[in-house]
């Protein structure tokens, strides 16, 4: 009897064991794929030359020029988007370039060629984007035609910085759909900030009384940038600041490394500051909830500069409230 027992408890030191291994592998490979997925470049030549198309299929027509890579090996399926940025692109593509298209004679090799070019040093006329969803978040038969993303999974979206040459992880987020069916819409309702702010739906911007403002040298578009350092060897943990001020709106804005939010505000003038107090989100990703505030921050002027304080937007080292350089534009 003695030694059944101590059979028994050494296969169940064992199980115990493997278990743990099995698990701390798990954990292990996790975190190695997180962070091969942070430091890719969706515009490395491993990839190869990239293959620009709108036509998905013949049923589904994309409203801007799109470029897909699939690897069930290694990094799994990603898009780069390119979305225009004013209105007369955006009707370019959706509506003339395939205007007269013959959809019984579909020349894939042919539509590169010809969106290759209308890009080529464009690039500073489109809001461009990656959504990728990781290897192991994908089933099928490993095919563009047979390829499907998994019940729950997670995909990270990227915006590519033309001027720095970089690639920024903006969120992440479930994805039960393959990336190549996005359209321009997409991007444009859950990052909001990379467009034109007509996107803020008319009459959502409470009115600020205009004697409310003493000195219109308040009046203007304020931004600021914190650069972090890198999350990886590309990944950068960057934040843009925006903040409107005119006769009849105030908005507060952040869009970058695991930020994402359209805040309205009043404003009060008191000497050489102005308080913006919050008043209610307007846009965001829920996750930069700033309803426990009353004060968003403070803009303040020295020396013809204006700074800004706030307990939401921190310095390099992590410093909120530290007085912080607003470039300003009237």
């Amino acid at each position: 009897m003695q030694l059944n027992k101590a059979i028994y408890t050494l296969v169940l030191l064992l199980f115990i064991s493997c278990k743990g291994d099995a698990q701390n592998q798990n954990l292990r490979k996790k975190e190695e794929e997180k962070k091969e997925n942070k430091t890719l470049d969706f515009f490395d030549k491993k990839f190869g030359e990239p293959k620009y198309s709108l036509i998905i299929d013949e049923s589904n027509i994309a409203d801007h020029p799109i470029v897909s890579h699939l690897d069930c090996q290694q990094v799994g399926y990603f898009t780069i988007h390119y979305i225009p940025k004013t209105n007369e692109l955006q009707n370019f593509w959706k509506n003339s370039f395939l205007k007269n298209y013959d959809f019984n004679d579909i020349n894939l090799e042919k539509d590169n060629a010809k969106i290759s070019n209308l890009l080529k040093n464009k690039n500073d006329s489109y809001n461009i984007f990656s959504y990728q969803i990781p290897k192991n978040d994908l089933e099928g038969n490993c095919t563009e035609e047979n390829v499907y993303a998994k019940k729950d999974a997670i995909a990270h979206i990227y915006f590519y910085n033309s001027i720095e040459k970089r690639w920024n992880l903006l969120k992440d987020i479930k994805s039960d759909v393959l990336p190549p069916y996005l359209n321009s819409e997409f991007f444009k309702s859950n990052f909001p900030n990379y467009f034109k702010l007509e996107t803020i739906k008319s009459g959502s911007i409470s009115q600020v009384e205009s004697n409310s403002i003493k000195d219109n040298h308040w009046l203007g578009n304020y931004n600021l940038n914190i650069d972090y350092g890198k999350l990886d060897n590309v990944s950068e943990m960057s934040i843009d600041y925006d903040i409107e001020i005119s006769n009849d709106k105030c908005t507060f804005s952040g869009m970058g490394y695991k930020t994402y939010f359209t805040d309205l505000c009043k404003i009060e003038e008191s000497g050489k500051q102005l308080i913006l107090k919050y008043e209610k989100a307007i846009d965001g990703d829920g996750f930069s909830d700033h309803s426990n505030l009353t004060t968003l921050g403070t803009i303040l002027y020295k020396e013809g500069k204006y700074y800004l304080k706030s307990p939401i937007v921190a310095d390099k080292k992590w410093n909120y409230n530290s007085e912080l350089v607003l470039t300003k534009k009237d």
